[in-house]
């Protein structure tokens, strides 16, 4: 059987995307106590994600008030600067990253944008390799960013834990997005 090939292109495509850091003021030990909750629970994803350590479940905070305050700040300082399509609160989980633990590298390109939010001060960045930005964690420390963006954390060499909250928001019409 033959085949004919007219063309085969190889090439990067620039794109545009956005990052924004900043800092916001939180009560971290109300959210650090639930992600330590949260990973006793028998739905959790410890170990199963890119997430190479212990993790909630995927939509764990996705009804919690607390998280809800914050999260509102967010949609309406992005919504107020940067043109998307509509969009929902998709996935909200909590993080805990001790020795050994690492991020391998990923992207939510399912998603429209996404986001972190660190609780404690920690040495493990999260780096994004494609536009060289690094996040070093500190208590209230968030990115928010393109869901296509790699990022990724290397294994955490130290005896202390890292504490965070990973969201991703998905176009209102996608079926997957829980509601």
């Amino acid at each position: 059987m033959n085949i004919k090939i007219n063309k085969h292109l190889e090439k990067k495509v620039m794109r545009d995307y956005f990052f924004i850091q900043g800092i916001i003021d939180i009560d971290a030990n109300y959210f650090i106590n639930k992600i330590e909750e949260g990973i006793k629970t028998p739905n959790n994803m410890s170990h199963k994600t890119n997430i190479k350590d212990e993790m909630t479940s995927w939509t764990y905070f996705n009804h919690d008030e607390q998280f809800g305050k914050i999260i509102t700040r967010f949609i309406n300082y992005v919504d107020n600067n940067i043109s998307l399509p509509q969009y929902c609160l998709r996935d909200s989980w909590g993080l805990k990253v001790s020795l050994n633990g690492e991020t391998v590298e990923h992207d939510h390109s399912a998603n429209i944008w996404s986001g972190v939010l660190y609780l404690n001060d920690h040495e493990q960045v999260l780096e994004f390799t494609e536009i060289n930005q690094t996040i070093k964690p500190n208590k209230g420390t968030f990115a928010l960013f393109s869901a296509f963006l790699k990022h990724k954390a290397n294994t955490n060499t130290t005896n202390n834990i890292k504490y965070g909250i990973s969201f991703n928001f998905s176009d209102l019409a996608d079926d997957k997005v829980y509601k």
